[in-house]
């Protein structure tokens, strides 16, 4: 528990720095916020459910010539470990971690609002510490949180062609980790719309009503495939459960929803057709066994769309007082994963002794 909560507070620190520093400057302290969390992430050993029970099996399903069926970019990771450092199955850690890490840096580097906010966000509000058991879908939504930037590009007409297609090919990536990342194509697409509010809420309350269709929906569509558990319920999903991002993510599509768009707020635009587009998700989601994996590619983008919402549409004195209140609450989250052992992230055991 003391290297997750000191490698926390050591990283706010760095980026409290970053903050007040022009965008050249602050290269060298994400710099090392990225190695600090690439380390812990890269060369845990036997740290997060899947650890043992999904990925080294994998890799030496890999090593021995028999790969199980998965998707093909991760596969050829697998391949490409294999080729330089053998049967050491912690090299596949490390190089997704590099890669998950890279991103999520990228992505709060690049993005126009608190890098501080936004990295309490990632490692308190539950995103980090998931991506040490579910490894795969935590690089999709990476990927896509990257696509966004493209998208806010396209939006304000900054070389919108090339823009869109960075956006789309970098969704074709993430497919390649996770096919559960096909849904990221059609919510590009999506979230371009411009509705009025009584249609976005007309929507949202239909797609309720349906829920119990969509789910027959996708049992048809998922049959004879190995997402078929997803619907029957064959594994138990110890993460079925009340989900407080869950909530969480559903109740900020209502604050975007009855809060006035400032103009030409592209970002804003984004992010209420994102929660619009995953509340429904989460709902369908949280109505299939191991549905929650699939509400997971929604809910972690919490980290990026609620300190853009307090940075630009909290105003006056309640500014800091709300902020503290999210500080808080992403520092519970944090707290109590440690707390229950969320994804068996405990006891840390580093790689190389």
């Amino acid at each position: 528990m003391f290297i997750y909560i000191t490698s926390v507070f050591c990283c706010i620190l760095l980026i409290c720095v970053a903050d007040k520093l022009n965008k050249r400057a602050k290269v060298l302290p994400f710099a090392i916020v990225f190695l600090i969390l690439f380390t812990i992430s890269g060369f845990r050993y036997g740290v997060g459910t899947d650890y043992f029970f999904t990925y080294v099996p994998t890799y030496k399903q890999i090593y021995n010539g028999t790969p199980p069926p998965m998707e093909p970019i991760f596969q050829w990771l697998n391949e490409l470990c294999i080729d330089f450092a053998g049967s050491w199955y912690q090299s596949i850690f490390i190089v997704t971690s590099f890669i998950f890490i890279g991103l999520i840096c990228i992505v709060i580097y690049n993005m126009p609002c608190s890098k501080v906010l936004l990295t309490v966000s990632f490692l308190c509000g539950g995103f980090f510490l998931y991506s040490f058991n579910v490894v795969r879908q935590t690089i999709a939504t990476a990927l896509f949180c990257c696509a966004l930037l493209f998208v806010e590009r396209n939006m304000d007409d900054k070389k919108r062609l090339q823009s869109l297609l960075a956006a789309f090919s970098l969704v074709a990536i993430a497919v390649g980790f996770h096919y559960s990342a096909l849904i990221y194509f059609v919510v590009i697409a999506l979230l371009y719309l411009k509705l009025d509010k009584k249609i976005y809420l007309s929507f949202f309350f239909a797609s309720a009503v349906l829920v119990p269709t969509f789910v027959i929906v996708i049992g048809i569509l998922l049959k004879g495939t190995k997402y078929e558990n997803y619907i029957s319920g064959y594994w138990p999903d110890p993460s079925k459960a009340f989900s407080l991002s869950s909530l969480l993510f559903v109740g900020f599509f209502f604050v975007y929803l009855f809060t006035e768009s400032k103009e030409d707020d592209h970002w804003f635009n984004i992010f209420r057709n994102l929660h619009f587009v995953g509340s429904i998700a989460i709902m369908i989601g949280l109505s299939i066994p191991l549905g929650q994996r699939v509400s997971a590619l929604f809910y972690l983008l919490n980290f990026l769309s609620i300190p853009y919402y307090l940075e630009y549409y909290i105003t006056g004195k309640n500014k800091m007082f709300i902020k503290i209140l999210y500080f808080s609450f992403c520092f519970f989250m944090f707290l109590h994963t440690l707390a229950v052992n969320g994804n068996s992230i405990l006891p840390y055991n580093f790689a190389i002794r």
